[in-house]
């Protein structure tokens, strides 16, 4: 331990006594603190409507609006007057598009909207058979600069989101301003006072009254047509009964006449003709016959009157028997319309719709076209977004400040020239220590210009100056490792892991977003606790995530300890090796 610090205090003395080597120190350790403090200021609220206020996007229209009622609509124009009062984005209102196009040709405007001649008519041509959906051509100048268009799109969000507003509203207030002169608002007007229908009454009520009157109606000749159909059904009775006693009539005298015919055949084959009880008979047999042929010359004189009455009344019952079908089809379309209107009219639809009519169609208009409001929660809230890139900025200048240490402190120990001895753990911790106090400096700058230069949000000031000297312990200790065991080769190392680090360890973008490579790799890199840990003191902590962060932060420092002091030393010939070939090469340093 006495030679590591012999070693230590050497060091210090001569940086002390020289200069160059004093300004070079102090050097090292301001750099990194301005690469961080510049990071975040640029980045302090590029979004923020003081920023993207300074980006001209031109807005131009050529719609010619249209008529609907009474009410002129030109949904381009309400547009233009909602952009007026938006300051997102710096808006240039140009006199016609074609000024506005070429304005993003020559660059004076970093993007463009144009409204075309038939915008409104698209807007509502949902109102009509044909729906053509209106459309806003965006041109956008993306040679001009590279993130500039992806700001400028929200030119576009904030467009979308004032037709839409825009539209609803203005819709809205011209339906509703048509409907207040329309017949029907007569209708209910008419219908407020002590009418038929009462007091109160509205337009379902007298739908609904009339409906019933005419289901009265219908109800009446229903009764009707079946006092009708009842009596046709008493004439196809009688005529099923005639038709019955014409059949047995004919079939009775038929009979009749064989049964005599038969007797009279009998009488003589038995001689009974001649016999005084047959002349006692002949009388009442001849009167049958009379009988018999008077019932025959009733039944043909009569056939052709009952066959007609039969056939009129059969097509009378099929005819009104239709009538009846269209009446009772009629009732039951009359019962679902007063069914249905009665209960719409108790329907809490109806009572709304009827609130709508009687509001001002200003205040309706504002409610429809923005009919929700959502509350925001933030959870762990920043104040703004330098505030959120702070930890990578900041973790980032302390990995250049240990880059920048291995490329300008060499790492070699020379001897004493008093002849003291020290060994290779010796020498390591006896340099390291420079490195050590140089890089604990460089943390204090960041972390205290952070919170007091800069001021970022901080809910935990002495945690977050403890996250960034920690930090700086390791990646200092990484940085010097890596050299000592490799050399030149090391210090590449260390820019490579640098670089991989800063794409894929999500300090800008979620890591979701990256490419899989560094979604798979992003826990082993030192860079995501560092940063992580500097989080948790910005925003808030959430249980023991910050420790859990330092303890990864430790397996990094045990690594760095076996490469600097193990790996080493099998290295040693390698180094030799390439040093030799760079110094042949003599171009290499």
């Amino acid at each position: 331990m006495k030679m590591i610090f012999k070693i230590f205090l050497r060091d210090l003395r001569n940086i002390r006594i020289n200069i160059v080597a004093l300004v070079v120190v102090m050097g090292l350790a301001i750099l990194p603190s301005l690469y961080a403090w510049f990071n975040i200021l640029s980045n302090w609220d590029p979004y923020g409507p003081e920023s993207t206020g300074n980006l001209t996007v031109a807005v131009a229209y050529d719609d010619i609006g249209l008529q609907l009622g009474e009410t002129r609509i030109n949904i381009s124009e309400s547009i233009i007057e909602g952009l007026k009062s938006n300051n997102s984005i710096g808006w240039v209102f140009t006199d016609s598009s074609e000024e506005a196009i070429n304005g993003v040709w020559a660059g004076d405007y970093y993007a463009a909207l144009i409204m075309p001649e038939d915008f409104t008519k698209d807007m509502i041509s949902f109102l009509s058979d044909s729906i053509t959906h209106p459309e806003i051509v965006y041109y956008t100048n993306q040679k001009k600069n590279a993130i500039a268009p992806k700001i400028t799109d929200k030119a576009k969000t904030a467009v979308q989101a004032q037709i839409n507003e825009s539209f609803v509203s203005t819709l809205t207030k011209a339906l509703v301003n048509a409907a207040a002169t329309s017949n029907y608002a007569g209708d209910l007007s008419a219908l407020s006072g002590d009418g038929e229908y009462g007091q109160g009454a509205t337009l379902v009520d007298l739908l609904i009254g009339k409906l019933q009157v005419a289901r009265a109606q219908v109800s009446a000749l229903q009764s009707s047509l079946n006092a009708i159909r009842a009596l046709i059904s008493t004439g196809e009775n009688v005529s099923d009964l005639t038709n019955t006693m014409q059949a047995g009539v004919q079939a009775t005298t038929a009979e009749k006449q064989n049964a005599i015919n038969d007797f009279m055949s009998q009488i003589a084959a038995s001689k009974i003709s001649e016999s005084e009880i047959f002349g006692q008979l002949q009388p009442k047999i001849d009167e049958l016959n009379n009988y018999i042929t008077e019932l025959e010359n009733i039944y043909n004189v009569s056939k052709a009157d009952i066959d007609a009455f039969s056939n009129a009344v059969s097509s009378m019952g099929q005819s009104i028997d239709g009538t009846i079908a269209l009446v009772d089809s009629l009732c039951t379309d009359l019962d679902t319309a007063i069914d249905g209107l009665s209960r719409f009219r108790d329907s809490g639809t109806y009572a709304l719709l009827q609130t709508a009519l009687t509001l001002d169609s200003e205040d309706l208009a504002n409610f429809v076209s923005s009919p929700v409001i959502i509350e925001s929660k933030v959870l762990y809230p920043i104040d703004n977004y330098g505030s959120a890139m702070a930890p990578f900025y900041s973790v980032l200048a302390i990995w250049v400040g240990a880059l920048i240490l291995v490329a300008i402190v060499h790492v070699d120990v020379k001897p004493f020239k008093d002849g003291s001895k020290f060994n290779h753990v010796q020498a390591f911790f006896g340099r390291y220590l420079i490195f050590f106090v140089i890089s604990q400096v460089q943390a204090l700058l960041i972390s205290f210009g952070d919170m007091f230069y800069i001021r970022i949000q901080c809910e935990h000031p002495f945690k977050y100056w403890f996250a960034c000297a920690f930090t700086a312990l390791v990646f200092s200790l990484i940085a010097y490792s890596l050299t000592v065991a490799f050399e030149n080769v090391g210090e590449a190392i260390v820019v490579v892991i640098m670089v991989i680090q800063v794409a894929g360890a999500g300090g800008t973008f979620p890591i979701q977003l990256l490419p899989a490579i560094y979604q798979a790799i992003y826990k082993f890199l030192p860079f995501t606790y560092a940063m992580d840990t500097l989080r948790e003191c910005i925003a808030g902590e959430f249980e023991n995530y910050y420790l859990q962060c330092i303890l990864m932060l430790t397996l990094y420092i045990i690594a760095s300890l076996l490469i600097g002091l193990v790996l080493a030393i099998p290295c040693r010939k390698l180094n030799k090796l390439i040093a030799k070939h760079k110094k042949q090469s003599g171009i290499m340093i």
